[in-house]
């Protein structure tokens, strides 16, 4: 039930027992635990109570266990051929994941823009210069009550991608441009042909014919 709402959905109970395989009355005392653990968020509307992912935490730790279950990185273990699309370019919670998010992140490290320590990430003037030239508000991220940016550990390549209130602020930029959009009823991404020249122009990030990023 929580990875199904790993994108960022809400979903009603019924809807979360169909996908669990589960009675809905299981589901229903399944919800009332993660609910009161925080893991999940309700919210009534009319007759019906929708749930949500608790927050940006929970997302990091889901991706993070992901990695124990699967064990292999995505090119040699089942995800990469029964959903590769997923492995490619994915929503985890509010931010990006996946190949795509892992190489951004790489670039952004690679030109200074970002600097790690101690699994945060913290913004050179060079990268608050480069993200407002993209239109990316930096500044109204870092003012956010939650993590500003952090390593979230991507399950399908076992290296960090960017989460945090900066992965939230560059997803929404991707998607405002039309660099990628979102798959229907899939946490899957798609690149458009617009956003593969933007990776080139912008990150340096080539898009190979088998949908793979590739840092030049």
């Amino acid at each position: 039930m929580l990875w199904s709402l790993l994108g960022g959905e809400s979903r009603p109970a019924s809807e979360l027992a169909m996908l669990a395989n589960v009675s809905p009355q299981t589901a229903s005392n399944h919800l009332k635990l993660l609910l009161d653990a925080g893991f999940v968020k309700m919210k009534a509307m009319g007759r019906n109570k929708f749930y949500s992912l608790g927050g940006p935490p929970v997302a990091a730790a889901l991706e993070s266990l992901a990695v124990a279950v699967h064990g292999k990185r995505a090119s040699d273990g089942a995800a990469y051929h029964t959903a590769p699309e997923l492995v490619f370019a994915r929503t985890c919670y509010d931010h990006l994941a996946g190949e795509l998010s892992v190489a951004i992140l790489h670039r952004l490290q690679d030109k200074d823009y970002l600097r790690e320590r101690t699994g945060d990430f913290h913004l050179t003037r060079a990268g608050e210069n480069f993200l407002r030239g993209l239109g990316i508000d930096s500044s109204g991220a870092q003012a956010q009550r939650r993590r500003f940016a952090y390593a979230c550990l991507d399950w399908s390549h076992r290296v960090p991608h960017l989460g945090g209130a900066l992965g939230a602020a560059l997803l929404e930029w991707l998607l405002r441009s039309r660099a990628i959009v979102r798959r229907k009823a899939s946490r899957a991404v798609r690149l458009t042909e617009a956003g593969q020249k933007q990776m080139d122009r912008i990150f340096a990030i080539r898009v190979t014919r088998s949908g793979t990023a590739i840092t030049r």
